[in-house]
């Protein structure tokens, strides 16, 4: 089995890899069903450690099927962006195992901007062909991005050319990550994983603690607030 990452951070001198992590997994048939082609999605050549592709840049649209996740959303089809630029899309039904639960704020500064990224502009990223190509761009300059450069479309480890104007979109949201005052939170991830096809990373909306979950988390709480209170 192929090793599969989410994406690829640099500690110190050294390039730490980052597995998915889960608390549940499953399984999904996904089908491809949109075509970039055809919808005219920008085009423009990218370059990285795993050579420079002319690629379409887009949100992948797909019909599922064998869902086993128990995503009931998921049973009329998902979308999700590639997260693996070094492996081809199949696009005839291909089997994936769901990595449900991922929170990227483990995983330091570029789960964070990640994180920021969903919460702040993939509504933006639904409104057009140029908007979804630009969130695409800047999720793969996040993930394939040394950690101690620079977001830039134009140079270091991951750099881009064409694109129309969604390279200028993906700076511009590329550029605001760091601000401390930007959403976070707002959905769960998915990573979805494939011996023979891109990685993909799709979302849903963040899930509310259950009652009985909530009521013991309160509970914990107060009985920790009561013990601290006795040792005083």
């Amino acid at each position: 089995m192929k090793m599969i990452h989410l994406m690829r951070l640099a500690m110190a001198a050294g390039l730490l890899t980052i597995a998915s992590v889960a608390s549940q997994a499953a399984s999904i048939t996904l089908k491809y069903d949109n075509n970039l082609a055809a919808e005219s999605a920008p085009t423009g050549r990218i370059y990285s450690s795993y050579g420079s592709p002319n690629v379409y840049a887009g949100e992948f649209d797909f019909s599922t099927s064998n869902n086993t996740s128990g995503i009931a959303e998921w049973d009329n089809g998902l979308s999700a962006f590639c997260v693996e630029i070094g492996t081809t899309l199949k696009t005839t039904a291909t089997q994936y195992t769901v990595n449900s639960g991922i929170n990227l704020l483990d995983f330091g500064t570029a789960g964070l901007h990640i994180d920021r990224l969903f919460s702040n502009f993939y509504d933006d990223a639904q409104t057009s062909k140029y908007n979804s190509a630009a969130f695409q761009l800047a999720l793969w300059e996040i993930i394939n991005e040394w950690p101690s450069s620079a977001y830039s479309m134009t140079s270091n480890a991951f750099k881009s050319d064409y694109f129309s104007g969604a390279r200028n979109i993906a700076q511009s949201w590329l550029n605001s990550l760091n601000d401390t005052n930007l959403d976070t939170g707002k959905y769960d991830f998915h990573l979805l994983v494939a011996d023979n096809s891109q990685n993909l990373l799709t979302v849903t909306t963040a899930s509310v603690p259950e009652p009985a979950s909530l009521l013991l988390l309160m509970t914990g709480l107060f009985a920790l607030f009561r013990a601290r209170r006795r040792v005083r």
